[in-house]
This record gives structure tokens, C-alpha cells and sequence, in this order.
């Protein structure tokens, strides 16, 4: 099957038209999805903005993703399934949109900088957490924070400190590329 014969299939399926016929039921899951990506996409910058020590810089790494996870996954798979939903209503003209597409691109690069960030790196930022000293040094070394702070500058590319700066340019470009789909899609009605 091609592909925009399946599009056109997912597009004909009965929740595809309930969402296109129903007058709140298309506001009401982009107002789901808007809200699971802003706190997904909050989550993340958060963690992101730590890694690269702009916020939060007084409370360790690991303990600070442990409580963000939870609201993260539940928030990107909030925003999966409204998305896909509201794809389905218009999946022929969502399909064929650029900025969709390219929505869809940086989609895929940022799940695949996450991806390179947790097998390659992962372990090394929390190792280097700057907000705890690190067992290794002397205590006059360890509470030399100009002396980490070099560390730290040195250790960004080596590290994949870069990842979590990719990582925030990333979800500005899928945000704003969300936006833009709102603005350029042309609405299908069945029928």
C-alpha cells in the first residue's frame, strides 16, 4: 500500500471523522496536546538548562532527572496520542505539509541526539555533577569551584554537555514548526 493510501485510509477511519466533525472535540485535544508538549518540552529544557548549568545548579543531577521522569513520560505519551489523533483528522494535507515534514525531521533529531546523549554520555555528566564535589579530589580542590568550573569548560565537548545545547536549539525548531502547520495546513472536510 502506498503511503498516501494509507493516509487517505487513516483519514477515513471513524475517529479521524469524529475529530474533523465535532466541533470541540479538534480544540479540545490540541489544547491536550499543546499542554503535554509545553510540560514535556519544560521537563526537558529543565534538565537540559541543568546539564549545561543555567538553573538549578544547587541540587544534584541524578535526583533532579528521577523527578522530572515520571512527568516527562506521561506528557510525551499525552502528546503522542493527541498528535497522531489530530494527524489522523487531515493526515493527507498534514503529510504533504513542510512544515510538518520538517516538524517530523527534528522530531527525529532530537530523538536521536537523546539517544547518542544516553549511550554515550549519560553517565559521564552525572559523574561530573558540578553541584557535588567529586570523591576523587582533596577537599581544597573539591570546594575550589573556579578550579570545576574549568573542568567543566574543558569537559563540554567531551562529556556531551553539547548534546543538552543541541537539544534545547532542537525543540525550539519543533515548537515553532508547530506553530507554522497551524498557520499553513488547510482544513479537509469529509464528505
Amino acid at each position: 500500500m502506498e503511503l498516501d493510501g494509507l493516509l487517505n485510509w487513516l483519514f477515513e477511519t471513524a475517529i479521524a471523522g469524529s475529530i474533523r466533525e465535532n466541533d470541540w472535540l479538534f480544540p479540545m485535544l490540541e489544547s491536550l496536546h499543546v499542554l503535554g508538549v509545553t510540560v514535556f518540552l519544560g521537563s526537558i529544557i529543565w534538565v537540559d538548562l541543568r546539564i549545561l548549568r543555567f538553573a538549578n545548579n544547587e541540587r544534584r543531577l541524578q535526583k533532579f532527572v528521577n523527578e522530572l521522569l515520571p512527568i516527562t513520560w506521561l506528557m510525551f505519551l499525552v502528546a503522542v496520542v493527541t498528535g497522531f489523533a489530530l494527524f489522523s483528522s487531515n493526515a493527507v494535507n498534514y503529510a504533504h505539509n513542510i512544515f510538518f515534514q520538517l516538524k517530523i525531521l527534528f522530531l527525529t533529531f532530537a530523538g536521536l541526539n537523546m539517544i547518542i546523549f544516553h549511550v554515550w554520555y549519560h553517565n559521564k555528566v552525572l559523574s561530573d555533577d558540578l553541584s557535588y564535589p567529586s570523591p576523587l579530589m582533596g577537599t581544597e580542590i573539591s570546594n575550589n569551584f573556579q578550579f570545576r568550573d574549568l573542568i567543566f569548560k574543558l569537559a563540554f565537548w567531551a562529556h556531551g554537555r553539547w548534546s543538552a545545547a543541541l537539544s534545547v536549539v532542537f525543540w525550539i525548531f519543533i515548537i515553532a514548526l508547530g506553530r507554522w502547520i497551524g498557520f499553513s495546513i488547510q482544513p479537509t472536510f469529509s464528505g
